[in-house]
């Protein structure tokens, strides 16, 4: 969470460059805590995992906040947006599925993930030997293991197989290193989030300024996507049931106030990162900049494409309004410097002439330094997509009523937008798997799953292939013509990072095709 800052001096040699110091540097610190003398009370350990938090979030958009971008611009729902050449070019590239092993993004996602896992590390030695009430100790543990898994699933939904590292190791140790199988790693992230789930209470639980806080229904959340990622239907059916029969999440949050904030960690989520705009600390998100309008003071990254557009309009579905933001469109009030009832995504610099509506942040919101400042929440998992998970795994499992009836809970809260719009499905069979897959488009768009799920449905090449042959024949004024031209079988992996194949000799070894 970068809303509470911890600075531990624990860092995993795993995925960082290592430098020489200068001989002042490698003098030891006079009365200052380290290693040896930290983790002796309570206060010290609940300090500790609040570093785990910290850090499995970083605080500069350059680190990780950038690549959450990676699941919508490495699909048909996003372009990169920012249409200026030589502005985050690599993310151009990114879009376009020219992915190099030399690409900055790539290092810097996995080096700082394999960072909060480090701290990940450190801190479940410590605090298992602290002097500490126990129940204290178990719960404190159990959040860290949720965040250490919450971390290799990232990266093993993106890099496949990586590293498996779940003590500390030295610099030396850690070049040593090779890559564990994908499915060892899920297997890691599996038995983590069993344990956490198991020593960690319920949302309910929670007092209010620890919400936010990793919770059983957030390690049984993950568990469900853990399970359907490596297609345990019947597990992931039972760990989303068991999320659903806690009674602790729902839908009664309207589709048109997930996404803002004062939705701050509502009924509908599981985990989300939160933010603050305390103006002396980066204790904020980017994206609301990142991902604005260039003539709104942002930086227009990440827009949605006119086939995601088209998707909510063949379908009739009013969470277009809220999820794009159309040229013209009208998103508030005119003022003396934009008028934000006829907004300008200012084309001329703008792939697709749309803009994220989710991950917009009204004028009033906006604080005065809003770069790394920004109060707009990340929702990590809510309950729609628990909901859309379950209803897949019963799918798989023949259990075709229970499949509708989650996906219609989803589909009548959408419906509440516009009555008579969102109306059940009845459908069976394969058209069912579809429908599901297309709510999961619908529903979560622009929220960084897209691409991740094409890979894990086996359909990332046939769908990118299909988007741009339906590109090459639209006839939308802002995007039409362009396509993702280097797709191919190898985009269902990232590679790994040049320079952390190189830190480690060699024992590391890329990913097939690159």
């Amino acid at each position: 969470m970068k809303n509470i800052r911890f600075t531990l001096t624990l860092m995993l040699g795993l995925g960082l460059g290592l430098q020489g110091c200068e001989s002042f540097l490698d003098k030891p610190p006079q009365g200052q805590q380290n290693v040896n003398n930290y983790y002796s009370n309570a206060e010290e350990c609940k300090a500790a995992v609040m570093g785990c938090y910290a850090t499995a979030d970083q605080d500069d958009w350059w680190k990780i906040d950038r690549t959450r971008m990676f699941g919508d611009a490495g699909s048909d729902d996003a372009w990169k947006g920012n249409a200026i050449a030589g502005d985050q070019r690599e993310f151009g590239d990114f879009a376009r599925f020219f992915w190099l092993p030399n690409n900055e993004w790539f290092d810097n996602r996995y080096t700082h993930i394999y960072q909060s896992i480090g701290n990940c590390n450190a801190a479940l030695v410590g605090i298992e030997s602290a002097p500490i009430d126990n129940t204290l100790k178990q719960q404190l543990i159990g959040e860290v293991k949720f965040i250490r898994a919450y971390n290799y699933f990232e990266l093993v939904k993106g890099y496949g197989g990586v590293p498996l590292v779940l003590t500390p190791v030295s610099p030396s140790e850690s070049i040593t290193l090779t890559r564990a199988t994908a499915a060892e790693v899920y297997a890691q992230v599996i038995k983590d989030l069993q344990e956490a789930a198991a020593a960690l209470p319920l949302k309910s639980a929670r007092a209010t300024g620890d919400l936010g806080r990793a919770t059983k229904g957030a390690a049984n959340g993950y568990l469900a996507k853990a399970y359907l990622y490596t297609e345990q239907w019947a597990q992931a059916q039972q760990a989303a049931e068991t999320v659903m029969a806690s009674n602790e999440y729902n839908l009664s949050t309207d589709f048109s106030n997930i996404w803002t904030v004062g939705n701050v960690d509502g009924p509908e989520s599981l985990f989300e990162l939160n933010y603050s705009p305390n103006q002396t600390f980066n204790l904020g998100t980017s994206m609301t900049v990142i991902m604005r309008s260039r003539a709104d003071g942002g930086w227009g990254f990440n827009t949605p494409s006119s086939n995601l557009e088209q998707a909510f309009i063949r379908e009739n579905d009013p969470r277009r309004q809220w999820t794009i933001i159309r040229q013209g469109d009208n998103v508030g009030p005119k003022t003396a410097n934009f008028d934000y009832s006829n907004y300008d995504t200012k084309p001329s610099e703008n792939e697709s002439g749309r803009m994220s509506r989710k991950i917009f942040l009204p004028l009033a919101d906006r604080p005065a330094n809003e770069r790394e400042h920004a109060p707009l929440n990340r929702i990590e998992l809510r309950y729609a997509d628990l909901l859309l998970m379950h209803a897949e795994a019963s799918f798989r499992l023949g259990q075709e009523a229970k499949a509708l009836s989650s996906l219609n809970l989803v589909r009548a809260r959408a419906n509440r937008l516009q009555p008579g719009t969102v109306l059940p499905r009845t459908s069976t069979g394969t058209d069912l798997l579809n429908h599901i897959w297309l709510e999961r488009r619908l529903e979560l768009a622009m929220e960084g799953h897209r691409y991740y799920d094409l890979v894990r449905q086996k359909r990332l090449v046939a769908v990118i292939q299909a988007f741009n042959a339906a590109q090459l024949t639209s006839t939308d004024p802002y995007d039409k013509g362009k396509v993702k031209d280097q797709i191919s079988e190898k985009n269902n992996l990232f590679p790994i990072p040049t320079p952390q194949i190189q830190l480690s000799g060699g024992n590391v070894v890329q990913n097939p095709g690159y």
